[in-house]
């Protein structure tokens, strides 16, 4: 994940958000598509018959399409992760760059390009972080429709990572609780008397981070969160009042990063997704789908164990950690050094200490005090 991470804390939300302070620039890394299609267990209804739902019917007036509860609100985030992870090609879905170059590959040795790796879509209606020198930032152009550019952003082709693919997301559903028509007139629209009255700071942006996307001041801490947030413990009572659609992290190794610098797995922006028919919970990061907190933590440590890539490599130079002859300028990178286990085992993962990295500290596993997702009654305020 960029080094932003999903516990980390937002302001209380209010029916319009405020200007947003700046964010400050990310740096990269995420987890590898390891699966394909709908999360097993979870079941979307589908609207039978040939007239026209409540919620079609109001998508089509601009109105809001989805009720303001958590349910509705969480159920839109389960919808939106399963049709992630359900493929894509060149032209459709959200690709982790790695698996986007592969792509573009098949068809040619100068369809892929490097500057992607910052972040890229196919929806004309962004600046893309690329031209901006931004990570993961996507800005929406003045005269677009902020309701028509984020539909167009999950449409693909998309190259995110998990933390932008959930913002994402989460920005979906207030705009589906909301309705087009507010959620433009908020964020950007392609009316010119509308966007005129849309100020800079207002105007949509999607980012791995929530601070100054329009879901900034709509997102608050879940129950269980605000538990743990005190130091007490969280109980398997509390876990049973997990609503799917809540959004938590998984950590890797405390060390992760310093076996792979260039790594895609230092944890997982992870929806709870309800549970499957053995009455197990089922979580699915972006790429990382129908998995139990236990093969969750497995995924990890096959990441964690597999040896170090090119990119891993590339990083470290850019980073100045490695030079170009060989030699670490920073021993805790060093396999040699013995700072960093070259192998890990679920335990390990579970209770090694707690580790700083450039200036982060990390405790591997599952953390009950990063749950967050949108305030119902904040988004109840703004409807129309």
């Amino acid at each position: 994940m960029p080094q932003q991470e999903a516990h980390d804390r937002q302001q209380q939300p209010q029916p319009v958000p405020p200007a947003p302070a700046p964010a400050p620039v990310e740096t990269p890394a995420h987890a590898p598509i390891h699966g394909a299609g709908p999360v097993p267990g979870v079941v979307t209804p589908a609207a039978g018959g040939t007239e026209r739902s409540a919620s079609e019917q109001a998508y089509a007036s601009g109105g809001p399409e989805i009720d303001a509860t958590d349910q509705a609100l969480g159920q839109h985030m389960v919808d939106a992760m399963n049709k992630a992870n359900g493929g894509g090609t060149k032209d459709s879905g959200i690709h982790y760059w790695y698996n986007y170059k592969r792509i573009c590959d098949r068809e040619g040795p100068d369809v892929w390009q490097d500057k992607w790796r910052a972040g890229h879509t196919q929806a004309d209606a962004f600046v893309n972080p690329h031209e901006k020198n931004r990570w993961m930032d996507w800005e929406l152009k003045k005269g677009h429709s902020a309701s028509k550019a984020i539909k167009a952003w999950l449409a693909g082709a998309t190259v995110a990572e998990c933390l932008s693919s959930v913002v994402a997301m989460e920005i979906d559903s207030l705009r589906a609780a909301i309705g087009d028509k507010t959620f433009d007139e908020m964020f950007g629209s392609d009316d010119p008397a509308v966007d005129a009255n849309v100020a800079d700071h207002m105007r949509m942006h999607v980012k791995a981070g929530i601070s100054g996307t329009p879901v900034g001041n709509y997102i608050k801490p879940t129950d269980i969160a605000r538990k743990a947030q005190r130091g007490e413990a969280i109980t398997a009572k509390d876990m049973d009042t997990l609503v799917p659609g809540q959004w938590y992290y998984f950590y890797n190794h405390p060390k992760y990063l310093l076996k792979h610098p260039g790594g895609a797995w230092q944890g997982e922006n992870a929806l709870y997704m309800g549970k499957n028919g053995a009455g197990e919970r089922l979580w699915a990061g972006l790429g990382a789908d129908g998995k139990t907190e236990d093969t969750m933590v497995d995924e990890m440590v096959m990441a964690y164990n597999n040896p170090r890539t090119d990119y891993d490599t590339r990083m470290m130079k850019e980073g100045g950690q490695l030079g170009e002859d060989g030699t670490y300028h920073d021993r805790r990178y060093d396999p040699a050094s013995g700072e960093f286990p070259d192998q890990v085992t679920k335990k390990d993962i579970l209770e090694a200490p707690e580790y700083e990295l450039n200036g982060r500290v990390r405790k591997g596993g599952f953390k009950a005090d990063a749950g967050k997702g949108l305030d119902a009654a904040a988004v109840k305020r703004t409807r129309p």
